[in-house]
């Protein structure tokens, strides 16, 4: 067995994003699932087309089954369009516990897995770090979400199948997960912007300097507030760019009801609006441009979310902070009109790292906790 290999995994409801700590931690994530590309699942068969050399992973069509501790978990498409398909990542309720959702623990297994592939490494020791919902982690303390890091620990054996010929196995990876860390989003993030390379604290954050982290996900949205690099409150929100999409797909289909078969899926939404410059196509091959409908849905909730951000400065610093950090892949999408309402009271600014900035913010976590421990 060799050393033992730090993975950093953000367990989120739309993708499920894994990172390897090598020799240059910094060279960055790799991106196991990625939506708004068109998957080929093997459906068509040449029986005569005769292959010379066996079959490679590709990562663009992945069927894996995985083996935990000698236990079938299933056999699951995974892979880009995994998500636009809808097969394996798909609309989470929000009220679920993350930590004991099996479908996001299926994608953080083959997530290192297919790390392990394409690095060429086999029977490896693993030490996880995971991005855990703020609200859970607070709620359960820490003793008790470490409990949950138990069920991941063990043995994992990952069978990679032919697309083509279901039955045929072409890759076999094994490692074993001897270690288990959650660090709570938002405070990932933190970290990201207050801790250097070498694991210490930037100055400026040793000077109380006062920080809120606002991040902004699928199904809610996480805050905290740091005076240094001392948490000083945390709020957790019931609502995130899920609600968003719910209301675009029921104006898109309470307007063009006539063009449309079926409501669209949140799913369908993110996609249309990540990747297709608002433009959904339709049957008979027309499009709708829904710029106009994603722009209103847009700024009411940003204005909504100012008012609870302004609310929560308030609370925590009776007034104002010196900096307000945007994160979470609804950043990506609601910065400029938050900005618009906020931008003249607060010093706001958005990672540069989008929607890695919880992973990569759990490395320097763990960064600073090993300066602090090796002092």
């Amino acid at each position: 067995m060799k050393n033992k290999v730090r993975i950093y995994v953000d367990g989120g409801n739309r993708l499920t994003k894994v990172m390897e700590e090598a020799k240059k931690p910094f060279n960055f994530p790799t991106i196991i699932s990625e939506p708004g590309m068109e998957l080929d699942y093997g459906t068509s068969f040449d029986l005569f087309d005769l292959q010379v050399e066996s079959p490679k992973v590709d990562f663009d069509h992945m069927l894996v089954e995985i083996f935990k501790d000698g236990e079938s978990l299933g056999k699951k498409l995974v892979g880009k369009a995994a998500e636009n398909k809808g097969v394996l990542i798909r609309d989470r309720n929000r009220y679920e516990k993350k930590y004991n959702d099996e479908v996001i623990k299926f994608c953080i297994l083959s997530g290192i897995a297919s790390n392990f592939v394409k690095y060429e490494k086999n029977h490896q020791a693993v030490d996880i770090t995971i991005n855990q919902p703020l609200v859970e982690y607070v709620s359960n303390k820490k003793a008790f979400s470490n409990h949950h890091g138990e069920t991941l620990k063990g043995n994992v054996k990952v069978l990679y199948y032919n697309t083509n010929n279901t039955s045929e196995v072409i890759k076999e990876v094994v490692f074993d997960i001897e270690s288990v860390t959650f660090c709570p989003e938002a405070i990932a993030t933190f970290f990201h912007y207050s801790v250097n390379e070498n694991g210490t604290v930037k100055d400026e954050y040793m000077e109380n300097k006062k920080t809120i982290v606002f991040d902004i996900g699928s199904g809610q949205i996480n805050v905290a507030a740091f005076d240094g690099l001392k948490t000083v409150g945390v709020n957790t929100f019931e609502k995130g760019m899920l609600d968003c999409y719910e209301k675009v797909s029921m104006m898109l289909f309470n307007n063009y009801r006539e063009k449309l078969d079926r409501k669209p899926y949140t799913y369908d939404i993110d996609n249309m609006i990540r990747f297709n410059d608002k433009i959904l196509k339709v049957k008979k091959g027309e499009s709708i441009d829904v710029q106009k409908i994603v722009d209103t849905v847009f700024d009411g909730f940003a204005y909504e979310l100012s008012k609870d951000f302004r609310e929560f400065v308030k609370t925590k610093f009776i007034g104002n902070c010196d900096q307000a950090i945007f994160c979470g892949g609804g950043s990506e999408l609601l910065f400029d009109y938050l900005n618009n309402y906020l931008g003249n009271d607060f010093y706001c600014v958005k990672t540069d790292t989008a929607e890695y900035h919880n992973i990569i913010g759990s490395m320097y976590y763990r960064m600073y906790k090993d300066a602090v421990n090796n002092f």
